[in-house]
């Protein structure tokens, strides 16, 4: 499936789905100099974004509601966004299955206790293991397509605390996301904007 035809399904989705987005306080976003988060792919490539309030839902309490979806052949390289020690793996999983909750993913945990989250990756397509200590850019693992996924994509968000694994991803409290702005990429002063492109500078 091509970007183009991914992007008009999750579209569909979303307006099908989604209730009115909500208001965002953009102060609650980091300033970039101030981020510990770089974007999740590698220096010089860019990628065009879903981001944050396309997830919310009243039926979840809004726990998707800093997400962002990254559209992504299979294969991409996906770095850590952020330090932090690898507390969950899973990789079994085949592409193209389109299976809820039979997606790939690795979860790292940050030194304050939130959790990044990265989904959909290909079939043994981790570079790390559980227990890792990784830091910000480290190669952490290639794209994919599994689970229940419009096409091939990273989903990316981090949440306050954890980690919730399957089938309990979004158990509250530590279910909320929160907001993320990246260091090494254009301004962006209330999150990343769905539709736009941001290319992953060197600092």
């Amino acid at each position: 499936m091509n970007k183009n035809k991914f992007l008009t399904i999750l579209l569909l989705a979303i307006s099908s789905t989604a209730c009115s987005k909500p208001e965002i306080d953009c102060a609650v976003f980091e300033t970039q100099q101030n981020t510990p988060y770089l974007l999740p792919y590698e220096i010089g490539t860019a990628q065009k974004v879903y981001a944050s309030t396309e997830h919310y839902r009243k039926s979840n309490n809004g726990v998707g509601l800093y997400a962002i979806d990254f559209p992504m052949p299979i294969g991409t390289k996906v770095l850590a966004a952020r330090a932090g020690e690898v507390v969950s793996i899973r990789e079994h999983f085949q592409d193209d299955n389109n299976i809820d909750l039979e997606e790939n993913y690795i979860f790292i945990k940050h030194d304050d206790g939130t959790v990044a989250r990265y989904f959909h990756l290909t079939h043994n397509g981790a570079f790390i293991e559980q227990g890792d200590i990784v830091k910000a850019g480290d190669i952490i693992g290639l794209s994919g397509n599994t689970g229940q996924s419009g096409g091939p994509h990273l989903h990316f968000d981090v949440q306050k605390c954890g980690p919730n694994l399957p089938p309990h991803y979004n158990q509250l409290p530590c279910g909320q996301t929160v907001p993320i702005t990246f260091k090494n990429t254009k301004k962006h002063l209330c999150g990343v904007k769905t539709g736009v492109k941001y290319t992953a500078t060197k600092l």
